[in-house]
């Protein structure tokens, strides 16, 4: 084997889906806390005196009757145009992670939805104060060793903002606080970034035009949603009124209370990570820790996971369709999702991997793509060409809690030039200027399937295609069975190596004999069928699991074959000297 090629085979893909399941069999490594997050955090909990409550104003005065209250993490209160927060003693001291979106925003300043910044968080109480503080986890130290004090003095956590205590609740177990300044303000971790300042030669912002749209609080996250206007001598639009604005989305999750066991990072298997400097590993060297970026998936029944039976996860990975989406690209969108449910059966887990249409105003009134509890395909009414699939982790373990891939409404203009440019040549179906739905339905599967991949934490695979010979990418038998490339994670394209008398060559990145999804829903037909048996029972093997083998006209359907054509002689059709890899 060449050392210098790497690439994601059958075996390796089992393997990388193999280390995104939570129940490996490896020693577990301890979760390390944050260099500054033991040693304070208790201090900044403890009860405030009596010389503070004295100063505090009784909790009727500060939360009116007029208040409109929302109750959740901790509860969030609207009196007029202020907002409250009234944070129990139980969450002070935990971190948080913000999500921080532009909902919506102003034309040539990016589009609604995408991510801004992300940041860790901790609210510390001291004395009559509240504290908003960033953690980090870039330096940890175990706080049970003699050098964790050391590294918490070394990087000492800065302070975003410091509120006055205006009440404490009845029995004095929550303080109440107004948070309106942190949202009305001029704060950088909130607002623009320091790039898009200088871009637009942002003067300041404008507070008499900004302000708070709405607060809403859930079981394990806040949501807040404010406006933000600033004075720039260059405004990307509407550069009459010297100002623009934009509508943020401030997301505040509590992360989980039991973290996930971390993965220790391999460099022969291709991941996204998070990396730590322990001083507490070693007295010769101090340690980088470096853990891979991946889903919580815990099997619903442990002794059947066990004994190699599927078995559905506890909770499974869910992306939405942004409502935004055109109707008839959904199922493709869906099939690209739960394409790569074939792999996490390799790894033991059935449905680990779900598409959604979004629920109704009627079924969810409180959905909404910007709230971070849910993971998104969001559409962006835009002329680029092209799409992305980043992720939220937890900074302590790296276990990933939602995703939003970005959607460019132009990518199928790109996605046509491509099939046309590198296909056309043998491939009647590429020679349109406009093609089929069903068509450029396949091609968008394509690319979702490979967003999806970086949102499960896999990188991109640029060696993977080297693998193939020529001649095996204009054989039938072998570009159907194993498609043009052996990783949907590369670059591949599409087949532009097959020739017009290459009949029966499939133009595919990806096998049209192995991915197997449920039913897309709605009236569009399976974009992928399992081969039956006499007896109309999918087939299956020892184990109990499909082969989710598909048929060649079910697979000609999908766009990926081109059809045979009638050999004129033996000598015509030209069959290539290797169909094996080469590795």
């Amino acid at each position: 084997m060449r050392r210098s090629i790497r690439l994601l085979s059958i075996p390796t893909l089992v393997l990388s889906i193999a280390l995104l399941a939570a129940c490996a069999s490896v020693r577990p490594e301890p979760v390390q806390t944050s260099s500054a997050a033991a040693g304070g955090g208790r201090k900044g909990q403890e009860k405030s005196d009596e010389k503070d409550k004295d100063k505090a104003k009784p909790y009727s005065e500060v939360v009116t009757p007029e208040a409109v209250t929302d109750s959740g993490l901790f509860v969030v209160h609207r009196v007029d145009d202020k907002l409250l927060f009234e944070i129990p003693d139980s969450i002070i001291g935990r971190e948080f992670l913000l999500v921080s979106r532009r909902a919506r925003t102003a034309n040539r300043l990016g589009y609604g939805g995408i991510k801004n910044n992300t940041q860790t968080l901790r609210w510390q109480r001291n004395h009559e104060k509240i504290l908003l503080r960033i953690v980090s986890f870039e330096n940890v130290a175990d706080d049970s060793l003699p050098i964790f004090e050391a590294v918490q003095n070394a990087n000492f956590e800065p302070i975003v903002q410091a509120f006055d205590v205006k009440a404490f609740n009845d029995d004095s177990t929550s303080v109440v606080i107004d948070v309106t300044s942190l949202f009305t303000k001029d704060v950088p971790m909130l607002g623009l970034r320091r790039g898009t300042r200088e871009a637009y030669k942002v003067r300041n912002l404008d507070e008499s035009r900004s302000f708070i749209e709405f607060a809403k609080s859930f079981p394990r996250n806040v949501e807040v949603r404010h406006v933000l206007t600033y004075n720039a001598s260059e405004p990307p639009s509407n550069s009459s009124a010297g100002s623009f604005s934009v509508e943020m989305n401030q997301s505040m999750i509590l992360l989980p209370d039991d973290p996930m066991r971390p993965r220790i990072w391999d460099e022969r298997v291709g991941f996204s990570r998070v990396s730590q400097v322990d001083y507490g590993r070693s007295d010769h060297k101090v340690v980088t820790r470096r853990y891979i970026t991946r889903w919580r998936l815990e099997p619903s029944d442990t002794a059947a996971f066990r004994r190699g039976e599927l078995v559905e996860p506890v909770k499974p990975i869910v992306y939405y369709i942004d409502p935004a989406t055109p109707e008839k690209w959904r199922p493709y969108l869906k099939a690209g999702v739960e394409d790569w449910n074939v792999a996490f059966e390799r790894a033991g887990f059935r449905h680990a991997i779900e598409a959604r249409d979004p629920p109704s105003p009627e079924e969810d009134p409180e959905f909404s793509p910007e709230d971070v509890r849910y993971s998104v395909i969001r559409w962006f009414p835009s002329q680029v060409q092209n799409a992305f699939g980043p992720h939220v982790h937890d900074p302590r373990t790296g276990e990933i809690l939602e995703s939003d891939i970005g959607w460019f409404h132009n990518v199928a203009n790109l996605l046509r030039n491509w099939f046309f440019i590198q296909t056309a040549a043998a491939n009647p179906e590429a020679r349109r200027v406009l093609f089929d739905d069903e068509v450029m339905g396949k091609l968008i599967r394509f690319v979702a399937t490979h967003e999806v991949g970086h949102t499960l934490g896999l990188p991109h695979n640029m060696k993977s295609s080297a693998a193939y010979p020529v001649d095996s990418l204009r054989s039938a038998s072998f570009t159907c069975a194993n498609g043009a490339a052996p990783s949907i994670m590369d670059y591949a394209r599409f087949n532009y190596v097959a020739q017009p008398e290459d009949e029966g060559v499939c133009f595919g990145p990806r096998k049209t004999g192995t991915t197997r999804t449920r039913s897309c829903g709605g009236t569009a037909r399976s974009l992928t069928r399992d081969r039956r048996t006499k007896s109309g029972e999918s087939s299956t093997s020892g184990s109990g699991r499909s082969t989710g083998i598909r048929s060649t006209t079910s697979a000609t359907r999908a766009g990926w074959i081109l059809p045979r054509r009638r050999r004129r002689s033996a000598t015509t059709r030209r069959e290539p000297a290797s169909t094996g890899s080469r590795t």
